[in-house]
């Protein structure tokens, strides 16, 4: 197999389509005979396209035009955003309720899709139905770096299909391996890397956008991830779950290159914490990014809401400019030596929390509303 690469530096959707159909005819895919696909962007918040957190519309609306072309009829794009979160303005923010209504496609949410039940390596997982019974799966990532895995391409862009539940499970067991179990079922016939904008630093959620001008298509997910971590400056053999891919025969970590796109370094996220000010978020992988999310969320709505601007706004401030607040989550999460206060974010961290006489925010993931309020009551 092959990864085609080309360079595309606007989200313009002709130049995007026409490098598209380029692409699928050098790694020589056959979409005829087809009637019904599923595209699987990465819209993981309710963040605009401009953040490059999420697949620009422009991107997925090109994927459209190409199977239309091709004579797929019907088309359904499908996300499971982070856990808790609104899906319907994780969909509108994002801009696909409005691109599902000029194209004419559905829109799924994999949340509460109908699901089988399928044997994988910890018990039974359940694989959304339409997966399995589309005629093609085309999977849209974004180009991103992660605190946890290194880079966010394909591979974790395909657990967005996860319920919620099951999206928890997988920070529980570990991520890196459940990551390439999780390949094994299900796989995409076709995968659009959107790298023209990408996001470096502290990603998936608040990183930095990058430049890159980027768009690869290929047919295996290793095989394309390989590559645009190869892109991004950074070796996959040292990317845990995609060396642990090449070893279960997912594919090649050195797979046949054909077009060209120039290598753009982006900067790692930091392997111990993320910051913003004087506040920490501390790294666990076995914690989800919904945890620091929902905190983010209720800094946001303590800012947004004037009940909150003299009783939680001055305390935040101290904090971020006078003070160090550390963030744990996860459940493997320790309490860091660095002075400061500690906040223990979700239902993993709630044992650890009264063993240590630590703040605590219920929740799996706790709402923006009860991180608010727990803020004013205990910072």
């Amino acid at each position: 197999m092959a990864v085609f690469l080309d360079q595309i530096h606007r989200y313009d959707v002709g130049e995007i389509e026409a490098a598209l159909r380029r692409g699928i005819e050098a790694l020589g895919v056959d979409l005829g005979g087809k009637r019904t696909a599923v595209i699987k962007p990465n819209l993981v918040i309710a963040a605009a396209p401009k953040t490059a957190i999420v697949t620009h519309p422009a991107v997925v609306t090109a994927v459209v035009r190409v199977l239309r072309a091709a004579g797929i009829e019907r088309i359904t794009i499908a996300d499971g955003p982070g856990v808790g979160l609104d899906v319907d303005e994780v969909f509108r923010k994002t801009g696909y309720v409005a691109l599902a209504g000029e194209l004419g496609v559905e829109l799924l949410n994999f949340n509460v899709a109908e699901r089988r039940e399928r044997e994988w390596k910890y018990g039974r997982l359940g694989v959304p139905a339409i997966l399995e019974d589309a005629d093609l799966y085309v999977n849209v990532p974004k180009l991103k770096t992660h605190g946890y895995t290194t880079v966010t391409l394909s591979i974790k862009n395909h657990k967005g299909m996860l319920s919620e539940e099951d999206k928890k499970l997988d920070h529980h067991l570990g991520l890196h391996e459940p990551l390439v179990e999780q390949a094994k079922l299900a796989p995409p016939g076709l995968v659009v890397l959107d790298g023209i904008v990408g996001l470096e630093g502290d990603g998936p959620l608040n990183g930095k956008t990058k430049r890159a001008g980027i768009l690869a298509v290929g047919t295996n997910m290793l095989e394309l991830d390989a590559t645009g971590a190869r892109l991004m400056g950074f070796d996959p053999r040292e990317i845990t779950h995609l060396a642990i891919a090449e070893r279960e025969g997912l594919g090649t970590l050195d797979p046949e290159i054909t077009g060209t796109a120039e290598e753009v370094r982006f900067e790692p996220a930091n392997e111990e914490y993320g910051r913003v000010m004087n506040i920490y978020s501390w790294r666990d992988c076995t914690a989800c990014s919904m945890c620091i999310d929902s905190f983010s969320a209720g800094v946001h709505l303590a800012i947004r809401d004037p009940r909150y601007w003299f009783t939680l706004v001055p305390k935040l401030l101290y904090w971020g400019f006078f003070g160090k607040l550390h963030i744990i989550q996860g459940r493997e999460a320790k309490v860091p030596s660095a002075d400061g206060r500690v906040i223990c974010l979700g239902k993993c961290t709630r044992d650890l929390a009264e063993r240590e006489g630590l703040i605590h925010f219920p929740g799996c993931p706790p709402s923006a509303r009860d991180v608010a309020e727990t803020m004013r009551r205990k910072l």
